[in-house]
């Protein structure tokens, strides 16, 4: 087995000459890089261990390897208790030592070869076989072929290809060795591989403080701009994944409307309050994109595109087709059809069976817009929907967690979907009982009929998708929060199922009942301030540009915090106060100008927002018209859950207590 500082050199052999002049990666930095994998190769031998204050030796044996063992002895032999930084700045000074010996052992195993001039490269069998010679008969693949295969495929990197990488990165080696498109396509999945689980972080964190000071000044952008102080590392993951919307207002009153932020190692620039909502819907078309957000989510569905991803015209043409489907008029014309699938949902409850709130939810919404939009019912598919998207937003987007998590449920799910996108296809083709229905699918079918390079035949079954996604981490959400909201206030329980009744009183309400609805309508708006469901927006610089004094680089990841204003008091006084009566027109708090976006912002603001609108006050009002709910645990004080987007945890729950009308 070739040790850490061995890989590291053969990373820096260039694959055309082998001379190793030919990768320059400043001195200082390979010689704290060396001393980070000699360190670290203790670490996983169990020789010493690491926090973030002391290196402690926990087995002093040797290991009878004359690349790590002089650095163990001199651990053993140095009676102070000395932290990561320390061993790394001194093992730095033997580097020169440590990268001799490792070229010596890497000519005498036939891994390396030198010619006649002194340079030295992979030997011809290396180079061929992408395979290293090994003593126990069990050829050892190749580093860079493996780290490859980690960054540009569906590898799962094993600890020692973790710890390569992250020394890689650590010293800037990635952007030598892979073209500007590569390293942009790698990135996200660096970053992943940096969270995964480590032993000695500290030792990593040690060694990045070396990396080459132009990389530096590109992540740090403007040297006035506020930090967020945060654990080394971690930075502010820890309190961010508590609630994100607490951290981001947190830190808004702290540092101002612009600051830095770093979640585990991920940089960005926040922009919040009413200036930054400002400055969004003026100029955030020209300064902002998204696109690279939404590339692994796109990959790994093998689809070109999809509307989040689209940017300018593109994203405007995608936008025209959807827009009619998801405007409030569509769901307004189907009322009935709304209501009788609510209705069925609720006949199917058990009394006093506590159910978790959001999935209860997600059944009834999802129902709704998948029957209203593309004629199917997608009852039975639910849960993989479920898993579908949450996985695609937690790993491909957010980045929050590794695939191989959820790589066997995934797969699963995906089989099923892509079940239910070859029937909604066959349902809309030619002969199909829905062929001529006026519906999204037939829209889209038209779009990809009318322009097949814009709407390629690979990207029907996520665009049809849409409907059945779009409402699982939206409406629902919004849903089971307003269904909290109620039953902890039992005096607005009591009017708005009073509001309901009324409603219902003739039979099926018509759309001008629905939009008198006033009760309901201020519950549903308070909660959409109270609890929004994506309290920030990310995107990425892609030119530069100055906000509230400061100067913001291109290409750096930039947070819109568009819902800090819901939270600040001179916007909406006492804001932690459930308060439907900001809404009545003598207060109208959510009428000034930039306080309110629930449905974000931009070219990308949610183009169904009118939709939503009724179909919360709809399901709402039918639910609270034909049932008694109350808490499964009366007092239960709400915990939100972050993963992948804010929504009430697992442990809110609620039970029908009985049947009404």
């Amino acid at each position: 087995m070739l040790r850490f500082a061995e890989e590291i050199l053969l990373l820096l052999l260039n694959e055309g000459s082998g001379a190793t002049e030919e990768i320059a990666v400043p001195e200082p930095v390979l010689h704290h890089t060396l001393a980070g994998a000699v360190l670290m190769e203790l670490a996983l031998e169990d020789r010493i261990d690491t926090d973030l204050d002391h290196l402690i030796v926990t087995d002093p044996t040797p290991l009878g390897d004359s690349l790590i063992d002089p650095t163990l002895a001199r651990i053993v032999e140095t009676p102070e208790d000395r932290n990561a930084e320390y061993w790394v700045r001194t093992v730095a000074q033997y580097a020169d030592q440590v990268r001799s010996d490792a070229v010596a052992r890497m000519l005498s195993r036939g891994v390396l070869t030198s010619a006649d001039d002194g340079s030295i490269s992979l030997a011809r069998s290396v180079a061929r076989t992408r395979q290293y010679p090994s003593g126990d008969g069990s050829p050892e693949q190749e580093v860079r072929l493996r780290i490859m295969r980690v960054l540009f495929g569906d590898d799962i990197p094993g600890p020692r290809d973790v710890v390569i990488i992250c020394l890689a990165e650590a010293c800037g080696l990635f952007r030598k060795i892979l073209s500007r498109d590569e390293l942009k396509d790698a990135q996200d999945r660096i970053d992943l591989v940096l969270k995964m689980d480590l032993i000695g972080r500290s030792l990593i964190q040690s060694v990045r403080q070396f990396k080459p000071k132009e990389d530096a000044v590109e992540e740090k952008g403007d040297p006035n701009l506020p930090v967020v102080k945060g654990l080394p590392i971690l930075g502010s993951a820890l309190q961010a994944g508590r609630n994100m919307t607490e951290f981001i207002v947190e830190s808004y009153r702290r540092h101002g409307p612009v600051f830095e932020v770093n979640l585990f190692g991920i940089r960005a620039i926040v922009i919040a309050g009413l200036e930054a909502n400002a400055f969004f819907e003026k100029r955030g078309k020209f300064c902002l994109r998204n696109h690279e957000f939404w590339m692994d989510f796109t990959r790994e569905l093998n689809v070109s595109k999809v509307m989040m991803s689209l940017e300018g015209n593109d994203h405007l043409r995608y936008r025209q087709t959807s827009a009619p489907s998801y405007s409030r008029t569509r769901y307004e014309g189907h009322l009935d059809m709304a209501i009788d699938i609510t209705r069925n949902s609720l006949a199917e409850w058990e009394p006093n069976q506590p159910m978790w709130a959001v999935r209860a939810l997600q059944g009834i919404i999802v129902d709704q817009l998948g029957t209203i939009l593309t004629g199917l019912s997608p009852r039975g598919y639910v849960e993989s929907l479920h898993v579908f998207l949450d996985t695609l937003l937690a790993v491909r987007v957010t980045k929050q967690r590794p695939m191989f998590l959820y790589a066997r449920k995934f797969r699963r799910a995906r089989q099923r979907i892509d079940e239910l996108c070859k029937q909604i296809l066959a349902d809309h083709r030619p002969g199909g009982p829905r062929h001529e229905a006026a519906d999204f699918v037939n829209d889209i079918l038209d779009l990809h009929e009318n322009d097949p390079q814009f709407m390629p035949e690979t990207d029907l079954n996520i665009a049809v998708l849409g409907p059945f996604l779009v409402g699982l981490d939206t409406v629902a959400v919004s849903c089971a929060f307003m269904l909290y909201a109620l039953l902890k206030h039992p005096d607005l329980m009591e009017r708005a199922t009073a509001e309901a009744d009324a409603l219902f009183a003739n039979g099926n309400p018509s759309a001008r009942d629905l939009r008198k609805m006033d009760v309901t309508h201020r519950v549903a708006l308070e909660v959409l301030r109270m609890y929004p469901i994506v309290p920030v927006l990310a995107r990425i610089s892609a030119n530069s540009f100055e906000f509230s004094g400061y100067r913001i680089p291109a290409g750096r990841r930039v947070f819109v915090a568009t819902s800090v204003p819901h939270f600040l008091p001179e916007v909406f006084p006492d804001p932690k106060r459930f308060d439907i009566d900001r809404y009545l027109p003598e207060r109208a708090e959510h009428k000034q100008r930039n306080a309110f976006t629930p449905f974000g912002g931009g070219p990308h603001r949610c183009m169904g927002a009118g939709f939503a609108d009724a179909q919360i006050l709809l399901t709402m009002a039918t639910i609270l018209h034909h049932t008694e709910l109350a808490l499964e645990r009366p007092g239960y004080e709400l915990q939100i859950g972050s993963m992948p987007t804010p929504r009430p945890s697992k442990n809110f729950k609620f039970k029908m207590v009985g049947r009404r009308n």
